[in-house]
């Protein structure tokens, strides 16, 4: 259950599919030129019109712009789909990755798509480059980058069909180039290899990485689909990077070849910023200098939603079962959230992207991301956070979510309140209960904290500290359900279950008195409620206080809910194959996307945005009807809805349909 950042598309939606030409002849007149520029450098350098230095300086460009091709033909752009042309797409990408030499064709487009899928994510994102501290550990990661796509497609995605099935290719590759380059230094080219291929190639790939991957994505912690990557502006720059400084429009346009992205970017400007993208300028300008913008790192955005990699700054033990974690946060920065609302952490864990929800368990005054976790048995998770988790890790955390919230949304006069946790039920009560202490509103707190055993008592030490600082109006009544040795009037609790008579017993003013000899029960009226734990003891709590007539607006119970859209009418079946020959069958309804049903199930499909703009969650409709997907959408064109595609954020079925995952 991973929510997704929902982003209003305006009308320049439309405009940058009209920007995306049939063929893409900027490209095509860059690849001719860089085969041109080859030749006649080879040529002049032989004849001794230039000099093996300059001749390396060039060929070191050409190599960078090379890149510049093999990814528009890796992306698509250089032809729109259904083109006769496309199996030339694929030779240009080929001839493309020569200069290269580390980075075979197909294997880049398919393990390139991960990044646009995953972009900073520190183990799905196969560009992802992590903090270093020294010039040399960043030097070593650059050029680490594109070897990490064959170890990746050897290791973690060799069970991914669609990268296994560049294993030929990539050997072909490498028989062929290497061959070529060892045979000509065999006989008497060594100077023109180093000179025309090796040197330029390890200069390419420092500034390719560096300003395609480094630069754009630093600090490499933000997740947000217009924070994930920056821009900086600049004509010179625009040359000479080919357009890789205006790389967030790559991100949100992939099928946007490379000399389309500053005009693109001139056109939406407004709607980036905002949506506070890191906007840069080199030199004098209205945003940022290079590198200064805060956007990139900034902790929420204008949704209110944190979205990105966060580091665990300190691990507390609070059973032998429990623990508690807070995170860094941005120097400067607060996480605002309401008192009991809860975020979602995720972890790469047994093959896949977990996800699981923890409340918040501090005051959102204590300037505190803090959760508690408690390990369950075969919980994969909670058991990776309770034994392997350490301070310096990092984990993916998004929110917050939830209306299980203090104050509530209905303003209404509170004189008292009554918080009833059940085991780590008690993580979102406790933040109200710091919250509302602070409320000198309030006349009294009390929190029944239902637990098997004294042990199990989470946050026992801070609870025992809160009732001796507010004696005077917080009031705390632990009931242990296990026998135990243990005495347990230090914390003024009770042995035995928490069911309606012990309820009554805890708090007095939940009468039943007889009235003309029917019994009435009673209750104050301005006591708000709120619930969490275990279903059975919600339950209970909840029937008692209905039976008392409790208004219904006042009891607040937490409920963990995926973020997919409430079914409505028929569940249709969806049988899906995926590029690495895995099925799944899921029941969505028609006015459910499948990928959010596929989130909300665990079921991991690839997709980037999640909301139609990237176009990396593309499949083909083999059977069944979806319905229409509208054409401000612009990750799919109206030639490939024709030709039977559709995208898994936007697939809403009629019927029984059947996907497979895009291979194009």
């Amino acid at each position: 259950m991973q929510p997704s950042s929902l982003v209003n598309e305006t009308d320049y939606v439309p405009r940058w599919q009209d920007s995306v030409p049939d063929i893409a002849w900027g490209t095509l007149v860059l690849f001719i030129g860089i085969i041109l520029a080859y030749v006649l450098i080879i040529s002049y350098t032989e004849s001794g019109q230039i000099s093996y230095f300059v001749a390396t300086l060039i060929c070191s460009y050409l190599a960078f712009a090379s890149f510049t091709v093999m990814h528009d033909a890796g992306h698509g752009s250089i032809f729109k789909m259904g083109s006769t042309l496309k199996p030339l797409e694929s030779l240009i990408g080929w001839i493309a990755s020569i200069p290269m030499i580390l980075v075979p064709y197909r294997i880049f487009q398919k393990i390139h798509d991960r990044h646009h899928a995953f972009t900073n994510d520190p183990e799905r994102d196969p560009d992802y480059i992590s903090e270093q501290k020294t010039w040399l550990g960043l030097i070593f990661s650059l050029y680490y980058t594109p070897i990490k796509y064959h170890v990746m497609s050897l290791t973690s995605l060799r069970r991914i069909k669609v990268i296994s099935d560049t294993y030929l290719s990539s050997i072909a590759y490498v028989i062929v180039v290497y061959g070529s380059l060892i045979t000509l230094s065999l006989n008497g080219y060594l100077l023109e290899v180093i000179c025309f291929a090796l040197i330029p190639v390890g200069v390419a790939l420092f500034f390719l990485v560096m300003f395609f991957d480094y630069v754009p994505h630093h600090p490499h912690k933000s997740l947000g689909r217009y924070q994930n990557t920056r821009i900086f502006e600049g004509h010179v720059l625009n040359v000479l990077l080919l357009g890789q400084n205006y790389h967030l429009i790559h991100h949100l346009y992939p099928r946007l070849p490379w000399y389309k992205y500053q005009s693109v970017y001139s056109e939406i400007l407004p709607e980036l910023e905002r949506n506070g993208a890191p906007i840069e300028t080199i030199g004098s300008g209205k945003h940022p200098s290079f590198m200064k913008s805060q956007n990139a790192n900034n902790l929420q955005h204008g949704d209110g939603l944190l979205h990105r990699v966060l580091k665990v700054s300190h691990i507390e033990h609070l059973t032998a079962d429990a623990i508690a974690v807070s995170f860094k946060l941005p120097n400067g920065e607060r996480f605002h959230y309401k008192s009991g609302q809860y975020i979602t952490v995720s972890k790469w864990l047994a093959g896949d992207q977990q996800t699981r929800c923890y409340s918040l368990c501090s005051s959102p005054d204590n300037d505190l991301l803090k959760i508690a976790v408690r390990e369950t048995p075969d919980g994969l998770v909670s058991a990776y956070m309770k034994q392997r988790l350490h301070v310096g890790d990092e984990l993916i955390v998004q929110g917050p979510f939830g209306d299980f919230i203090y104050p509530p949304k209905l303003e209404k006069q509170i004189d008292d309140i009554v918080l009833i946790a059940g085991g780590s039920g008690i993580t979102p009560v406790l933040s109200i209960l710091e919250t509302a202490l602070h409320n000198d509103n309030i006349n009294s707190i009390y929190l029944i904290y239902a637990c098997r055993s004294t042990r199990n008592i989470m946050f026992v030490e801070h609870l025992k500290e809160l009732q001796v600082e507010h004696s005077n109006r917080f009031h705390l009544n632990c009931v242990i359900s296990e026998s135990s040795d243990e005495p347990n009037e230090s914390m003024l609790g009770k042995s035995g279950r928490l069911d309606e008579s012990m309820l009554l017993s805890l708090l007095p003013w939940l009468t039943t008195e007889l009235y003309e000899s029917e019994p009435v029960r009673s209750h104050p009226e301005n006591t708000e409620y709120y619930i969490c734990g275990p279903e059975g003891l919600k339950n209970t709590v909840v029937d008692c206080l209905e039976s008392f007539n409790v208004d219904s607006d006042r009891v607040h119970v937490e409920q963990f809910v995926s973020a997919v859209t409430k079914a409505v009418g028929k569940l249709h079946t969806v049988d899906i194959t995926l590029a690495g020959g895995q099925q799944h069958t899921l029941h969505v309804a028609s006015n459910q996307n499948v990928l959010e049903v596929a989130k909300a199930e665990g079921v991991m499909l690839p997709h980037a945005c999640g909301n139609g703009t990237c176009g990396s969650c593309k499949f083909k409709v083999d059977s069944g009807e979806v319905a229409s997907i509208p054409d401000s959408i612009p990750g799919i064109f109206a030639n490939e809805k024709a030709a039977g595609y559709t995208l898994a954020c936007q697939c809403k079925p009629m019927n029984t349909i059947e996907l497979s995952e895009n291979l194009n």
